[in-house]
């Protein structure tokens, strides 16, 4: 839970000019959350009028000149993101050349947001479709528990795959205490197997998911995909994985992964190891490590889009994924064009991209679930 000393830490990162864009959306967010009173925020109403008051004041809102709402709103949430990213010289092309969110050109229709969607197949061949009320799945030898306790059945799950469509996210915890967020258009396969005698919890993936692996050093816990072996005893990372993309990336937070390549005979020869802001990328070429901010790699989990100088091929490859529609281009060289900038993933879709088409470099139509690009 967020503690009021780490929200003093964002209001006094701001005053002193030291916010991030990241520590921006986290203090937006944190603002949405009790507009929308969220439970989960559990802070004195005294503390938020306070710290309400103070940024009413850094951002020349004279109390009693702005009605409530418009602060905890759009206007606050516009004028935060831009003067911090002022204060931090990285207002990039895809934040808005003018204040408010506006219609695409002509635009009629419109995309919802993805959510909770994801089917539960287990060992015996049963299908159950997961409720899109709840927000994931506890998985043990004896019972199936939606993660807010309530019952689903009391069927053994050793093995199982769970799956989501595209449009949809799903949480599991798995039999070992370990939990995977899976993002849209994936599956995870959980196989406990013995081999020799040490046992291995084995994950197989095809998407992309996001892990804490529980601490065993008795029991490697192993993640395979299409392209490599990751092994870790007890850590926090992310793999993207899908197969339209060109490159399998492993994103490390915390702790440390190994992770192997695989070619046409097997596992390469080539291993690598990671450290906390690293990230392995798999592609024709064979195996890299890059320094990132791993954070970025989770911006899905944490309701996001974030793109730093990244190519609109590839963002229009997660949209397409979380919106569940098609993507067309009328000139496929701007698939190469850059972008840089971070927006809710829980907005409808012309939101998204009219942010894109503020920079004026490129346009969107939406028809249906079918999104053509244009120059």
């Amino acid at each position: 839970m967020t503690t009021k000393e780490d929200f003093q830490t964002l209001i006094d990162n701001y005053q002193n000019g030291n916010c991030t864009q990241r520590e921006a959306q986290q203090l937006e967010n944190w603002y949405n959350e009790k507009a929308n009173n969220n439970p989960d925020r559990e802070f004195p109403e005294n503390f938020w009028q306070e710290k309400e008051e103070g940024l009413q004041q850094i951002l020349g809102f004279e109390p009693g000149k702005e009605g409530k709402g418009s602060v905890i709103n759009w206007p606050l949430n516009i004028l935060l993101i831009a003067a911090t990213l002022a204060i931090v010289g990285t207002f990039s092309t895809m934040f808005f050349k003018r204040i408010g969110v506006v219609p695409i050109t002509q635009q009629m229709n419109d995309v919802d947001p993805g959510g909770n969607k994801a089917t539960l197949t287990l060992q015996n061949g049963k299908r159950i479709q997961l409720s899109d009320a709840k927000t994931g799945i506890v998985v043990d030898a004896s019972k199936l528990t939606y993660n807010d306790g309530t019952l689903i059945n009391n069927e053994q799950a050793q093995s199982f795959t769970i799956s989501t469509p595209r449009g949809g996210t799903y949480q599991v915890r798995l039999p070992d205490g370990s939990t995977a967020w899976l993002n849209a258009a994936s599956s995870l396969t959980y196989n406990p197997s013995l081999k020799g005698e040490e046992q291995y919890r084995n994950v197989k993936l095809s998407g992309e998911a996001y892990f804490e692996v529980a601490k065993d050093k008795k029991h490697p816990f192993v993640v395979t995909t299409d392209k490599q072996r990751i092994e870790v005893l007890g850590t926090h990372f992310n793999v993207s994985a899908y197969n339209d993309e060109l490159s399998v990336k492993t994103t490390l937070l915390e702790g440390s992964v190994k992770v192997a390549p695989f070619t046409t005979t097997g596992s390469d020869t080539k291993e690598v190891i990671l450290k906390p802001n690293q990230e392995s990328e798999i592609t024709s070429s064979g195996i890299s490590v890059h320094k990132v901010y791993a954070d970025d790699a989770i911006d899905w989990k944490n309701g996001e889009f974030s793109f730093t100088r990244e190519r609109l091929g590839s963002i229009m490859r997660k949209i397409a994924r979380w919106y569940d529609v098609d993507i067309i281009y009328t000139d496929k060289q701007i698939v190469n064009r850059t972008f840089s900038g971070f927006v809710s993933k829980y907005k409808k879709a012309s939101q998204v991209l009219c942010l894109l088409e503020q920079t004026g470099d490129v346009k969107f139509k939406i028809e249906g679930r079918r999104i053509t690009v244009m120059r």
